[in-house]
C-alpha cells in the first residue's frame, strides 16, 4: 500500500516538471504584422508605444490627443436623444443654411450622475479657414437663363382682381351643409351635358353654383373649380351669368393652380443635385411656371430640401375665333383666358394642333419676304412665338397691352409672357 502512494507522488512530480520544461523551451508565437509594426522595442527590451494610430492613418497627421482631464462620458436619456435626432421642419420657400451657433448651448444630463468637467465644442475646432474658402460659389458660374421679370398672375389681369366672396349675392350665400355627395356632383355634370345638348344650361349653372358654394365653404377649392369649369363652354348663358361664372372661375384658378397652396399635388421636396428644369420636365410643364409660382430666380441652384408647389401638365388651349378668346385648361380644370386678335399672315383655320416649338425671339418675314428682326416695332411676334405647325402660330404683340392683327393669332405681349410659361411643347391647341 505504501509503495502505491509513493509511485503516485513520483508520477505527479514528473508531470509537473515536464510541463514546466515544455513552457520554458517552447518559443512564443510571432505577433501579427499590423500589431508588430505599431510596437517599438527599446534597447533594454521594454515596449514603447510610438503612436496610437496604425501606419495606414499616420499619413493623415491626425492628432490622437490626450485622455487626461476629459469628463466622464454620460449616456443621454431617451428624451434627450430623441430631441437631438428630431429632424427640423423645412419651410415652403428655400431655407437658409447657416452655421449653427453652439455657444451658450447645454444639454441636461441625468441628475444621478455628474461629469467631472464641462465639455465644449467650437466650429473652428473642426473646420479651418482654408476649407471654408474652398467651397464653390454656385451662383457665380450658373448660366444666365431668361426670366419674365414679372410677378406671375392669373391670365386676364382684369378678371383676376375679382374676389370669390360667398356673401356677395344670393347664389353664393353660406350654406349650413358643407359636404356634397360625389354622386350629386356627378349628377350635376350629367345634367350639364344634357342641358348643353338641349340648348339650355342656365338651370344647371344655378345648381352647380349652389354646389360650388358648399365646396367653397368647406375649403374644397379644387372641387369647386371642377364643378364650375364644365360650364365655361356652355352655350345660351346670359351676359350676367357668364360674367358671374368667369369671375368665380378666375379666382378659383388663381388659388388652386397659380398660388403656392398644394391643392393639386403633394409638395415636391428638391433632391440632391436636382434642378428646377428637371422637376418641370417630370411634371410636363415649363420651368418658368414653377419658377413664377414658387418665386425662384435661378432654376439651377435650388437648395436641396426645398418644398415646391408643383402642377402636373401639360396644359391645353382652346381658341374661339368668333369670340376672339384663348382659354387654358389643366385637364378638365379651367386655368384662365386671354383676349386674342386674329390676323391673316397666315389666316388660322379650325382644327386640333400640337405645339411644335417655342421661342422668345423670332424673325418675322412680311408678304414681300423681307425679314423684320426681333425687337423691332414692326415685328408682330413680340416676345413669344409658339409654333402650331402648318405655318400657324400663337405670338405676342409689339404692344404690352393690346394684341395685334398682324401675323396669325396674337395676344398682348404681357399676356404672351404668361402664356409662354404655361404652354409646353406638346400641348394640344384646338381652334374652332
Amino acid at each position: 500500500m505504501q509503495t502505491l502512494k509513493t509511485a503516485a507522488i513520483v508520477v505527479l512530480l514528473m508531470t509537473v516538471i515536464y510541463g514546466a520544461y515544455v513552457s520554458l523551451t517552447t518559443p512564443p508565437e510571432p505577433l501579427p504584422a499590423g500589431v508588430e509594426d505599431m510596437l517599438v522595442i527599446s534597447d533594454d527590451g521594454s515596449l514603447m508605444l510610438d503612436s496610437a494610430l496604425p501606419p495606414s492613418l499616420g499619413e493623415l497627421e491626425i492628432n490622437a490627443g490626450s485622455l487626461e482631464g476629459l469628463p466622464e462620458i454620460i449616456q443621454p436619456t431617451d428624451s434627450v436623444a430623441s430631441n437631438l435626432l428630431a429632424p427640423s421642419s423645412l419651410p415652403n420657400s428655400a431655407p437658409s443654411f447657416a452655421n449653427p451657433s453652439t455657444t451658450n448651448q447645454s444639454m441636461e444630463l441625468p441628475s444621478n450622475r455628474t461629469p467631472a468637467a464641462p465639455a465644449s465644442f467650437s466650429i473652428s475646432d473642426s473646420i479651418d479657414d482654408s476649407a471654408m474658402n474652398s467651397i464653390p460659389d454656385m451662383g457665380s458660374n450658373s448660366p444666365n437663363y431668361p426670366n419674365t421679370n414679372r410677378e406671375f398672375v392669373v391670365p386676364d389681369p382684369v378678371a383676376s382682381q375679382s374676389k370669390f366672396d360667398p356673401s356677395a349675392g344670393t347664389r353664393f350665400a353660406s350654406s349650413e351643409s358643407a359636404n356634397v355627395p360625389v354622386a350629386q356632383v356627378s349628377a350635376i355634370r350629367d345634367a350639364v351635358a344634357g342641358a348643353v345638348s338641349l340648348g339650355s344650361s342656365s338651370s344647371g349653372l344655378v345648381n352647380a353654383i349652389k354646389i360650388a358654394d358648399r365646396q367653397y365653404s368647406n375649403d374644397q377649392l379644387k372641387d369647386a373649380l371642377a364643378t364650375l369649369s364644365i360650364f365655361y363652354t356652355a352655350p345660351n348663358l346670359s351676359g350676367e351669368e357668364r360674367s358671374e361664372l368667369v369671375q368665380r372661375l378666375d379666382w378659383l384658378a388663381k388659388e388652386v393652380i397659380y398660388s403656392k397652396r398644394h391643392l393639386l399635388e403633394s409638395a415636391h421636396r428638391v433632391g440632391q443635385s436636382e434642378t428646377l428644369i428637371e422637376i418641370a420636365q417630370r411634371y410636363e410643364v415649363p420651368w418658368q411656371l414653377l419658377a413664377n409660382i414658387n418665386q425662384i430666380e435661378d432654376p439651377v441652384t435650388v437648395l436641396p430640401g426645398t418644398e415646391l408647389k408643383v402642377v402636373r401638365g401639360p396644359f391645353r388651349a382652346e381658341i374661339d375665333l368668333a369670340s376672339r378668346e384663348l382659354t387654358l385648361f389643366l385637364g378638365d380644370l379651367y386655368a384662365g383666358h386671354f383676349p386674342v386678335a386674329v390676323g391673316n399672315d397666315p389666316s388660322p383655320k379650325p382644327g386640333t394642333f400640337t405645339v411644335q416649338d417655342k421661342q422668345t425671339t423670332r424673325t418675322f418675314y412680311d408678304a414681300a419676304g423681307s425679314p423684320i428682326p426681333p425687337g423691332s416695332e414692326e415685328n408682330p411676334y413680340g416676345n413669344a412665338w409658339i409654333d402650331l405647325g402648318g405655318q400657324l402660330c400663337i405670338h405676342g404683340s409689339p404692344s404690352p397691352r393690346q394684341p395685334t392683327e398682324k401675323g396669325c393669332i396674337s395676344v398682348a405681349d404681357d399676356d404672351a409672357d404668361d402664356l409662354y410659361g404655361i404652354i409646353s411643347q406638346g400641348s394640344s391647341v384646338v381652334i374652332r
